[in-house]
């Protein structure tokens, strides 16, 4: 319920961002397609139905033809799906091509970003923060934020704030559509192998896997296999298999009990927006909007009530 009400209303956010400031990010408003590929996942899905009806989401439940109806490009792989679960709210989008935009955007107002800069420590005195140490000497202000993904306990952990976020490793891969007709238009779930499947303009990306390896990045050529075999197999002439993909991985912010770190912390000018898990992209415009009016002290737009660093009793 708690990462419902996040997603909703960040999706709120979004499209009101999106309506000022025309960004285009290569945004798909076609739904999101669940493929299940054999009867024994449709009849799990039955437990899922139950928390879909119990939180209110729409859905729809599809067979065969209806998921080529649509996603065309399964028409090639109708002996290898079942059915699947549609949901006709769900967005897409170039979360990199947003971002680069916005910044634009933030600059043009007066904001100013420093890339490139290592953080070191956070500074203290009379248990506020003082200033954020970096190789480039302190940086000072009035209130901080703390939005570091799974690098955000190093930073917390020596001022005493012990939030439980953990990196779990995951990898995408990113390949050139060659045939537009053949191609995914929006974004699917694979129920068996658990990657997801996007239509990014003219490209595709398909990511998945979950490895606890703690922050390292180094990229497995199994778990490209693996990615790779999923979307050829259900999209065999969307792309050119044999071509040279962008293979990425990244580090998603899990919490224990799955939804995000937001709100006040112990030191009266921190704040924390943390551990989105798999979802930044999903909750990001209405965290953003959540823990600016939390720093302006105006009143936020939803209930906070289980969003804050305060549910873990051993956080500080």
């Amino acid at each position: 319920a708690r990462m419902l009400r996040i997603s909703n209303y960040s999706k709120e956010c979004l499209n009101e961002l999106e309506s000022e400031t025309n960004i285009d990010y290569e945004q798909r408003k076609k739904g999101l397609l669940q493929v299940l590929r054999t009867d024994k996942q449709i009849a799990e899905t039955r437990k899922d139905i139950a928390v879909l009806d119990k939180f209110k989401v729409k859905y729809n439940i599809l067979d065969i033809d209806g998921c080529i109806a649509k996603e065309p490009g399964l028409r090639h792989v109708k002996d290898k799906i079942a059915g699947g679960l549609y949901f006709d709210g769900d967005q897409t989008g170039n979360c990199f091509l947003f971002t680069n935009e916005l910044q634009k955007k933030c600059i043009e107002m007066g904001v100013k970003f420093e890339f490139g800069v290592n953080i070191e420590k956070l500074n203290l005195k009379n248990k506020e923060i003082s200033g954020i140490e970096t190789d480039r000497g302190e940086l000072t202000s009035d209130k901080y934020l703390v939005t570091l993904g799974s690098y955000s306990p190093q930073l917390l952990n020596p001022i005493g704030i012990n939030i439980p976020v953990y990196p779990v490793k995951g990898y995408s891969v990113t390949l050139p559509v060659v045939n537009e007709e053949d191609a995914p238009q929006s974004t699917l779930l694979d129920e068996t192998y658990k990657v997801a499947i996007t239509r990014l303009g003219d490209k595709v990306r398909v990511a998945g896997t979950a490895q606890l390896t703690g922050h390292n990045l180094d990229l497995r050529q199994k778990s490209r296999n693996t990615i790779r075999h999923s979307f050829g197999d259900l999209f065999p002439q969307a792309a050119d298999m044999n071509s040279d993909d962008e293979f990425w991985t990244g580090l998603r912010p899990m919490t224990p009990d799955g939804p995000p770190i937001i709100g006040k912390t112990p030191y009266s000018n921190l704040y924390l927006n943390t551990g989105h898990g798999t979802l930044g992209w999903t909750m990001s415009a209405g965290s953003g909007k959540l823990i600016a009016d939390i720093v302006s002290d105006n009143e936020p737009k939803i209930e906070l009530e289980g969003l804050g660093m305060n549910r873990y009793p051993f956080a500080n």
